[in-house]
C-alpha cells in the first residue's frame, strides 16, 4: 500500500504570461559557473526606458525603473517601468524564470500598465497583477487569479541599466527579517550547543507591544524539505491585524539545523504506519522553542499567543493548543492534519480527540477545510471535529465548496475564509 504524505507546501501552479521568441532573450544571471535555472530572469536585448517628464506626479513617478523579487518564495520576477505618463500609462516588462513549483516557464512580456492612487496595474486577462510601494524602494505585488487564487511577492528597486546584458543578481529580498532560534532542547551533532531553526519574523505596526502569532508551515518531500516559507499573505493579514508574527521552520527544514524528524514513525512487522507520536512530539518540542524565543521580543506582549497553521501546521496549533491550553490566544488551522491518504489519515483522529479533551472551551478554534482536498475526505476532516468537540473542545468549523483546484490550498484563497478569519479574531481576547 503506498504511503501518502502531507504535500501542503508545495506551492500552486500560476500561469503567467508567456510566449516569446527565445532568439531575442538573454537572462540576468547569478554569479556561478553553474546558475541555478530558476534565477535565470530572460530580458529583452534592449530596454526602452524613457526619461520622466516634469509633469508627471511623484506618485507615479516613483514606479518608474526597474524591481526585482519573488512571487511567493519561489518564482524569481523581473519589473520594468520603461515609461510613465502623467496620465498614469506606462508601458513596462513583466519578466519570470523558471519554476517547478509553479509549474511556468522562464519568459518576458512588454505589456501596458496604469498607475494610480492605488499602485501599478496590468492585466493578463485570467490574472489581475497590482503592485503597492510598501518603502520608498520597495513594492508588494499582488498577483490574483480569476479563480480568486492569490500569491504575494516582494520586490526591490534595482538598476535598470545594469539588466541589459546578462548580470550577476546574487540576492533576492525576501519578506520578513530571518533570524535564528536556539533550540531548547534538541543539540547539535558535536554536542557544543543547541541546534538553530531559522525563521521569518515581522515587526509589528506601532510602538506598542503586539501579540504574537506563529504561523507553522506544512510538510514536504524530498529537496522541498530545504525550501524556506515566508508565509507572506498569512504575515500581512496578521499584522494588518495588530499582531507581531513569527514564522519557524521546524528542524531539518529550511536553514534549520537537526535532522528532519517528522517521518520517523513506528511501523507493524509488514511497514504499516501505526503510530506517529514521536514525529508529532519532536514538532511540539520545536514550536515550544519558536514560542519562547518570540516572547523574548521587545516589541511582544507578554501573555497567551495566536497559532496560525497550514496543514500540518495547522495540525500542530491544535495539538499544542491541547497540551498547553494556558498559552493560547486561539488557532486558526488550514485544512490540518498529520498524514494524509485513504490508508493514513485515521491516525489523525485519536490526536485531534486528545487536544480537544486538553484545551476543553478555553481556547477558541477556527478550522477552515475545503471540498477536493487530495489528502483529508470531507468525511475524515467532520470525523476528526466530532472527535475533537466530542472530548470537549469547541472549533467553529467551515468547509468551503467551489474551490477551483485542490481545496489543501485553501490558504491561497484568502477571498473565501477572510470574513470568518477577520470575524474570529475580533472575538478573541487579547
Amino acid at each position: 500500500m503506498p504511503i501518502h504524505l502531507d504535500l501542503a507546501m508545495l506551492r500552486p501552479r500560476f500561469v503567467l504570461a508567456v510566449m516569446v521568441a527565445m532568439s531575442s532573450q538573454v537572462s540576468a544571471q547569478v554569479g556561478t559557473s553553474r546558475p541555478d535555472p530558476e534565477s535565470l530572469v530572460p530580458l529583452p536585448k534592449q530596454f526602452e526606458m524613457k526619461p520622466l517628464a516634469a509633469n508627471v506626479p511623484a506618485s507615479i513617478a516613483r514606479f518608474h525603473g526597474a524591481w526585482v523579487g519573488t512571487w511567493g518564495d519561489d518564482l524569481r520576477h523581473v519589473l520594468v517601468v520603461e515609461s510613465v505618463g502623467p496620465d498614469g500609462k506606462a508601458a513596462v516588462i513583466y519578466a519570470n524564470a523558471d519554476s517547478s513549483a509553479y509549474a511556468v516557464w522562464a519568459a518576458w512580456q512588454r505589456i501596458d500598465a496604469t498607475i494610480g492612487d492605488s499602485g501599478l496595474r496590468l492585466s493578463f486577462g485570467f490574472a489581475e497583477v497590482s503592485y503597492e510601494m510598501d518603502e520608498p524602494d520597495r513594492i508588494v505585488g499582488t498577483y490574483a487569479l480569476k479563480s480568486g487564487q492569490v500569491t504575494l511577492g516582494l520586490f526591490t528597486r534595482f538598476d535598470a541599466s545594469q539588466l541589459t546584458s546578462p548580470h550577476v543578481l546574487s540576492k533576492w529580498d525576501v519578506p520578513g527579517e530571518r533570524v535564528y532560534i536556539a533550540h531548547a532542547k534538541a543539540a547539535d551533532d558535536r554536542g557544543t550547543g543547541p541546534i538553530k531553526l531559522e525563521a521569518r519574523l515581522y515587526r509589528p505596526k506601532g510602538n506598542s507591544p503586539a501579540p504574537l502569532a506563529i504561523v507553522n508551515h506544512g510538510s514536504a518531500i524530498g529537496r522541498n524539505l530545504l525550501d524556506s516559507y515566508s508565509h507572506f499573505g498569512e504575515a500581512r493579514w496578521l499584522l494588518d491585524k495588530g499582531f507581531a508574527v513569527l514564522v519557524p521552520m521546524r528542524r531539518g527544514r529550511g536553514l534549520s539545523e537537526g535532522v528532519y524528524g517528522e517521518a520517523t514513525y513506528v511501523t507493524s512487522r509488514t511497514g504499516q504506519i501505526i503510530d506517529v507520536s514521536q514525529s508529532i512530539n519532536e514538532a511540539v518540542e520545536d514550536l515550544e522553542s519558536a514560542i519562547s524565543f518570540g516572547r523574548t521580543l521587545p516589541f511582544v506582549k507578554q501573555g497567551p499567543i495566536l497559532l496560525v497553521g497550514q496543514s500540518r501546521g495547522g495540525f500542530l496549533s491544535t495539538i499544542y493548543a491541547g497540551r498547553k491550553p494556558e498559552d493560547v490566544l486561539g488557532v486558526v488551522n488550514f485544512v490540518g492534519g498529520w498524514m494524509g491518504g485513504p490508508a493514513l489519515q485515521g491516525l489523525n483522529t485519536p490526536y485531534f480527540a486528545e487536544a480537544g479533551k486538553g484545551a476543553g472551551a478555553r481556547v477558541p478554534q477556527l478550522w477552515l477545510y475545503a471540498e477536493r482536498d487530495s489528502l483529508y475526505s470531507e468525511a475524515h476532516v467532520r470525523a476528526n471535529h466530532a472527535a475533537f468537540e466530542g472530548a470537549g473542545g469547541f472549533a467553529r468549523f467551515e468547509f468551503y465548496r467551489g474551490i477551483q483546484t485542490d481545496g489543501h490550498r485553501l490558504r491561497n484563497f484568502p477571498g473565501r475564509w477572510r470574513p470568518a478569519a477577520d470575524e474570529f479574531l475580533k472575538g478573541l481576547k487579547r
